[in-house]
């Protein structure tokens, strides 16, 4: 093993009769000097580096915000789209819904409308029917009353009648006219 010389001692803030508190030495300024190159070769060598890399994080971080924030600004915008499209939509579906509602409205009207027409129009066909046969029976009515009148006017001049067999045969006539299909 090598020896070292013991480097010589400088008493610092020596208190009376004891040793020194601090004793600097050859060895503390070996080590400071040896301190001092070390920061000196970290800042060229290590620290420059990490600063760069650390800037450059920095920068990415940053970069990741604002895109971030634009991104979130972007779907606030197509969301904001999104739910003004959808009012308007519902608006629209609203419209075509009141549109289709009047119209099958106005269609049932119309319907309930022709419906009338043609019962009215059925109806006064139906009656119109009933007046011709009215009148068809009325006439075949007075046409076989009128046969029965010259009937009996014949049977009378015929038999030249008297009052009682008068009576009689209007009574006959009046029960083959309650006879007669009407």
């Amino acid at each position: 093993m090598v020896s070292w010389p013991k480097p010589a001692t400088v008493p610092f803030l020596r208190k009376e009769g004891k040793n020194p508190v601090v004793e600097i030495n050859g060895t503390i300024v070996v080590q400071i000097i040896h301190f001092l190159l070390l920061l000196l070769l970290l800042r060229l060598v290590a620290y420059k580096p990490i600063l760069k890399i650390l800037d450059e994080r920095q920068m990415y971080v940053a970069s990741n915000i604002e895109q971030a924030e634009k991104q979130r600004a972007e779907a606030e915008r197509i969301k904001a789209e999104f739910e003004a499209e959808m009012r308007r939509v519902r608006e629209e579906a609203q419209q075509i819904i009141e549109r289709a509602t009047k119209a099958s409205e106005e269609q049932a009207q119309a319907i309930m409308e022709a419906a009338k027409e043609e019962t009215t129009r059925l109806k006064e066909g139906a009656l119109a029917d009933i007046e011709r046969e009215k009148d068809k029976a009325l006439a075949e009515l007075k046409d076989q009353v009128a046969s029965m009148a010259i009937l009996v006017a014949g049977k009378v001049i015929r038999d030249g009648l008297n009052i009682d067999a008068q009576h009689k045969l209007v009574q006959d006539a009046i029960s083959e006219v309650k006879n007669l299909p009407c």
